[in-house]
């Protein structure tokens, strides 16, 4: 009953502090809301700064706000951004969970998509965990969570986006730019640059990124203990692994603007990550009274394993003389590379189950996408808008996966396949604004054709069309300057990448894993509605949602004699039901607490496989902030998450972090930025996770342990200036993208892993 004391209490403080709200806060003139923002702090800032001889009262810079289709965490505004991540503001930002392995979720799912300044990057999604720990969060001027899509965006998309808007706006002509660099006491050192400047009508901006990750940082231990149902045969084994990983990132974009109606804007950018790992297991099988069937040590190693993307994108914008028609025209490229080696050997062999004493194992996965799109916006009145375009994509996966069993064994394999998807899409969408209350309303369509081969014939090819009309709806009410209600609807659909369609079989004495072709798309339907509050020095929002498919992709496993197999399947029918928190409480003129939370159960069924699951489960982030004499900001933070199901099978266990930090600026407009901060400073150096087998042919647990306690310093220097920025057209391609696919790189993947559709 914890997470429901939790949400009691915020609901309590709430209702507080909405009594002492006053109500002489300016009521906005527009329909942008971040001018009308910007009012209520000018007026706050006007009334609650009063000095009283030696007594000052001042209001807190408000980081939340919210909109008819998002909520947006203002990063410039926060004095941590100086020296943090962007993966460190990220776990304040309302709607969004950070867990201590660095995978996010948006209202409790793997299910989103990662943008920057409006529209797709994949650079920021392929291997989310290293890339987005690369980015200075000085970079970054607000981080928004799109959680009710709209007919622009592809019905092919996910729940929800996050969109990374770098901070390009300046104030004085010139340069400017920020380096930086860290350290963590386990030898993991980090380095970024960025610079901006203007040539005549052309402004650029350039910026590179790099993490590197020593196998100490990487050391991981894990122990795991299954149950064969059919046979009660017992399988224990012990693994302790070390990897290394190597980020660079990189980005560089231009805008030409030869006059006041015409834009052209442009983009280069990439990341790679190589990794290493290496691990040393010991298995031992026995049967139900105890005695040994078989047991074996062997060795995981992969030498050398690379993920690269590459992506560009040109827009072109055209504005009307009529004041707000814009018409744009983009087109974007994405390619990535997926390569790796795995070696595994086997030794100190008893009664082996298999005749080969070794596998290699060589995977290379491509992908390659085209997309052109047009975007047609024209207001219409005073209080309408309407926006209609249409879009072409052209989306090629190939893999190439060779295994080789050594001796004795007669499993050689060279597979191929290759899987293009094209889609052809139409939308139009119109918003009203009438006093108070704004609404929006879209259509989408979309046809799609699915195409798989096998180029050595080793099956069938097949292909598939898909057509799919999806509505999605929302309204904001702005109840009054303090206050404002949202409710929205969703349609979207989820078609399986290539990690999910591969067909390859991955073979182990325990274990066989493959993917399947045939999968289809999923859809799935939310609701959900966010209440916000924001005061001098209370604000609050609370969002409670609904989401269900019926259809959805998920891993499904079983027994085949003492091995276990997995493939996915179409199987899934889900029903989530949830609330988010979020809080800022300014406790003290230089004291100030925020929180950020989550409560909510998961079920999931497949009437096929005859299996259901659900749970309860919780995530909160919260944190202090105390300003100290000599400019010193002393931080405090912890937080708890897990619980959650981990597909048809089982469920995650819970574990709990916290930690420290002490920042201080230097020099003139603080532009030297020293951070010390420490990560579960007063804990075991090792971290416990833990997974659940609950129901199926096989049952059991697994705990993993790895390093957490982290000592690091970070130092940002901040120089020049500059008032250009690089510009952005208002519209450009938006690719909400795959499941299970090229998205998911060396160090983990956005989507979810167990291809779960979740909001």
């Amino acid at each position: 009953m914890k997470q429901f004391s939790i949400i009691a209490l915020v609901i309590a403080l709430a209702v507080t502090m909405m009594a002492q709200a006053p109500a002489t806060v300016p009521t906005p003139a527009t329909n942008d809301n971040e001018e009308w923002n910007d009012s209520i702090l000018d007026a706050m800032a006007d009334s609650m700064s009063v000095a009283l001889g030696e007594l000052e009262v001042t209001a807190q810079r408000l980081l939340v706000k919210n909109e008819v289709d998002r909520l947006s965490y203002d990063v410039s505004a926060d004095a941590e951004s100086r020296t943090s991540t962007l993966m460190d503001m990220l776990k304040k930002v309302p709607l969004v969970s950070v867990d201590a392995q660095d995978d996010i979720k948006v209202k409790g799912s793997s299910s989103f998509k990662i943008y920057k300044n409006g529209h797709p990057d994949p650079s920021l999604e392929g291997d989310p965990k290293n890339v987005l720990i690369a980015i200075p969060a000085s970079m970054i001027k607000r981080i928004e969570v799109i959680t009710e899509p709209g007919a622009k965006y592809d019905a092919e998309g996910v729940t929800a986006i996050i969109n990374i808007v770098m901070n390009t706006s300046q104030g004085m002509s010139g340069v400017t730019g920020t380096l930086g660099a860290g350290i963590n006491i386990d030898g993991s050192p980090n380095i970024n640059g960025y610079l901006t400047t203007q040539l005549g009508k052309v402004v650029a901006s350039v910026n590179y990124g790099f993490v590197h990750r020593p196998k100490r940082s990487g050391e991981t231990t894990q122990t795991s203990d299954n149950t064969y149902v059919g046979s009660g045969n017992h399988l224990h084994s012990d693994m302790e692994g070390k990897s290394k990983v190597n980020v660079h990132y990189g980005n560089i974009e231009l805008s030409y603007e030869p006059d006041t109606l015409n834009l052209i804007s442009a983009s280069l950018g990439g990341f790679a990550v190589g990794y290493d790992y290496i691990a040393d297991n010991s298995t031992l099988m026995t049967d139900p009274a105890g005695a040994t069937i078989y047991r074996y040590a062997s060795r995981y190693d992969i030498p050398s394993s690379t993920y690269m993307s590459f992506d560009g994108r040109l827009d072109y914008q055209h504005n009307t003389h009529l004041k707000g028609e814009k018409l744009t025209t983009s087109y974007m490229f994405n390619a990535s590379r997926n390569k790796s080696d795995i070696n595994e050997t086997y030794g100190e062999r008893y009664n082996f189950p298999v005749s080969y004493d070794h596998y290699l194992r060589n995977t290379t996965e491509n992908f390659q996408e085209h997309t052109l799109q047009f975007d047609w916006t024209r207001p219409i009145a005073s209080m309408h808008t309407l926006e209609t375009g249409a879009k072409y994509i052209y989306r090629r996966n190939t893999s190439h996966t060779l295994l080789d069993y050594g001796e004795g064994s007669m499993w050689n394999d060279d597979n191929r396949f290759r899987h293009v998807t094209q889609v052809a899409a139409a939308y139009a969408s119109w918003t009203t604004k009438i006093g108070a209350v704004t609404a929006r309303a879209g259509l989408r369509y979309e046809f799609s054709r699915l195409q798989a081969s096998y180029p050595n014939g080793e099956q069938e090819g097949f292909h598939r069309n898909l057509s799919d009309w999806v509505p999605s709806a929302s309204i904001n009410w702005q109840m009054s300057p303090q206050n404002s209600l949202k409710v929205a609807f969703a349609t979207r659909i989820n078609r399986p990448g290539i990690s999910y369609l591969n067909p390859a079989i991955y073979d182990t004495p325990t274990e066989q894993h493959f993917g399947n072709a045939h999968l289809s798309s999923a859809r799935n339907y939310s609701v959900s509605a966010t209440f916000m509050h924001i005061g001098p020095k209370f604000t609050f929002n609370v969002s409670p949602s609904l989401m269900t498919s019926s259809n959805g992709i998920t891993e499904v496993s079983w027994a085949e004699g003492d091995k276990k197999v997995t493939t996915y399947e179409n199987t899934l029918t889900n029903r989530q039901v949830g609330i988010s928190g979020y809080a800022q409480w300014q406790l003290h003129p230089k004291t100030s607490f925020m929180f950020n939370g989550r409560v909510g159960r998961n079920y999931v069924r497949s009437t096929a496989l005859g299996l259901k699951n659900a749970r309860w489960s919780t995530f909160f982030y919260a944190q202090i902030t105390q300003q100290l004499p000599w400019k010193l900001t002393l931080t405090a933070n912890a937080g708890q998450w897990g619980g959650d199901i981990s597909g048809l099978y089982g469920y995650m266990g819970t574990a709990w972090f916290y930690g420290l930090s002490l920042q201080r600026s230097f020099l003139k407009e603080d532009r030297l930025t020293v951070r010390l901060s420490a990560n579960r400073p007063f804990s075991s150096d090792k971290m416990e996770w833990s997974n659940y087998t609950t129901q199926g042919d096989v049952l059991g647990s697994s705990t993993t342990r790895y390093h957490q306690a982290r000592l690091s310093l970070n130092v940002t220097w901040r120089f020049g200036s500059l008032r250009a920025r690089v510009k952005k057209t208002d519209t450009t391609i938006d690719n909400n993208d795959l499941v299970g696919g090229s998205s998911q790189g060396a160090g983990g993947a956005a989507t979810g892993g167990n291809g779960q559709q979740g909001m």
